[in-house]
């Protein structure tokens, strides 16, 4: 999972192009899809296992001796104590997905992304949506977080 966070992004972007072309897949919505996938998978994972590492295994093991089943324990006691690593895990994708034109700009093809339509239409000069792009990106964020502290600190009391 570290070698993904951990090699640069040229790299990861020729390799992921590489398997592209060598599994016949043609360059475009799906190919960037599943290449921001592949790179966003081992932060989501290591925020989650993270999280799972410190969770205390005395609470699913209450929930199983007071007649909880394996699937009723997973959706009322594990879900609900990953939750908020799940979370973290899905802003920290979006937030580089979002940024990510490296790796984009390899597997893209002929389909034009945010990070690539920004860098193209800066050679002519920063057009007005990239300034309202960025203020709703960072506002989005800025009420997700709000939310998550929110519903923490609801949760605590």
């Amino acid at each position: 999972m570290f070698s993904a966070i951990s090699a640069p992004e040229v790299v990861l972007g020729a390799a992921l192009l590489s398997m592209f072309l060598t599994m016949n897949v043609a360059a475009g919505y799906l190919t960037v899809l599943l290449a921001h996938v592949m790179f966003s998978v081992s932060f989501v994972a290591i925020t989650v296992r993270a999280r799972v590492l410190t969770m205390d295994a005395s609470v699913e093991e209450a929930a199983r001796d007071l007649g909880a089943g394996p699937v009723a324990t997973f959706r009322l006691v594990t879900l609900p104590l990953l939750l908020p690593a799940i979370t973290a895990g899905g802003l920290i994708a979006f937030a580089l997905s979002v940024d990510d034109f490296i790796i984009t700009s390899f597997v893209s093809g002929s389909t034009q992304t945010f990070p690539l339509w920004i860098w193209g239409a800066t050679r002519v000069g920063i057009p007005p949506q990239v300034n309202v792009m960025g203020t709703l990106i960072f506002a989005v964020g800025v009420l997700l977080a709000v939310g998550n502290v929110l519903l923490a600190r609801r949760r605590t009391r």
